[in-house]
């Protein structure tokens, strides 16, 4: 693990984070298997559905993700028209077999729950693929709210992005202050974490604290880099208020133990402004986040 020279995120003389903001796939969880499928999908849409030569999709792929942030936002930044929902279908949910792909995961459940700390999800993905995921590895409920495709974009809409012809996702510097905004926090007040630096170093800018998932080197804008987020206990211990939940990460036969869970179920509510009581949490955009049943 590598935390650099440098004080630690929540060094003296920083403001105690009033919020965490943890990226999904291939940060909460990952598996290589996931992204080589959505992939070949962003790819055969392209060529079934748009009609683009198979021999030109892998340059654009790369080309729009590195403009854009992602290859859908590319898409529609150069006039391609799409069905988001169709998208996000064929991309996700009609090609991953979650419950082949994805395991439970005890440990990290019990590191989250030890944070006693507003944490939300914040992915480009769409509201079914993040449920999914989530129920899967048996940490739905340890999330305050969901942040991702659909209510994103709903988000953007009401503050004047033009939707029909934009998709706004990382890295684009707005949806973090949108987000914050929505939490009724600053973005100083926030930990992000991700396992794209470029993602990270955008929110940085605007004085995000920044962790890197995934990868232990330190690069601009990003605070920590820490191998995956069951690193957590040992990389930034003073987020654990409850470090008496956190148990070892360990495997039987190749597959971590269960961990009975709490109810999945999940319904949209107003955003909770951070520290308002519950009366009067309401959400100044009237956009809905998808919030975990306690």
């Amino acid at each position: 693990m590598t935390v650099g020279s440098a004080p630690g995120p929540l060094a003296k003389g920083r403001p105690a984070p009033k919020v965490l903001l943890i990226d999904l796939d291939d940060t909460l969880y990952r598996a290589h298997q996931v992204a080589d499928i959505v992939r070949q999908r962003i790819q055969e849409y392209m060529v079934q559905k748009l009609g683009i030569c198979k021999d030109e999709v892998a340059t654009k792929t790369t080309e729009f993700y590195l403009a854009y942030g992602t290859t859908l936002a590319g898409l529609v930044a150069n006039g391609y028209h799409i069905d988001y929902d169709d998208w996000h279908e064929f991309v996700h949910q009609g090609a991953l077999d979650y419950d082949t792909l994805l395991q439970p995961d005890p440990s990290l459940r019990d590191i989250l729950c030890s944070i006693d700390i507003p944490k939300y999800i914040l992915t480009n993905a769409n509201r079914m693929h993040a449920e999914c995921v989530l129920a899967r590895l048996g940490l739905i409920d340890c999330f305050q709210g969901l942040f991702y495709f659909e209510n994103v974009m709903e988000l953007a809409a009401s503050h004047g992005f033009d939707v029909s012809h934009g998709v706004l996702c990382k890295p684009n510097p707005r949806i973090y202050q949108l987000v914050a905004e929505q939490l009724g926090v600053g973005l100083s007040d926030v930990i992000f974490f991700d396992d794209s630096a470029r993602n990270l170093a955008s929110a940085h800018a605007l004085g995000t604290t920044t962790v890197l998932v995934g990868n232990d080197k330190l690069s601009p804008g990003v605070d920590l880099a820490i191998p995956t987020l069951h690193d957590l206990p040992t990389a930034m211990p003073e987020l654990l208020d409850q470090p008496g939940l956190v148990h070892e990460h360990h495997t039987s036969h190749g597959r971590t133990h269960e961990h009975h869970s709490a109810s999945l179920a999940l319904f949209a509510v107003p955003v909770a402004v951070a520290g308002a009581p519950a009366e009067s949490r309401t959400s100044s955009g009237g956009i809905a986040v998808h919030v975990p049943a306690s």
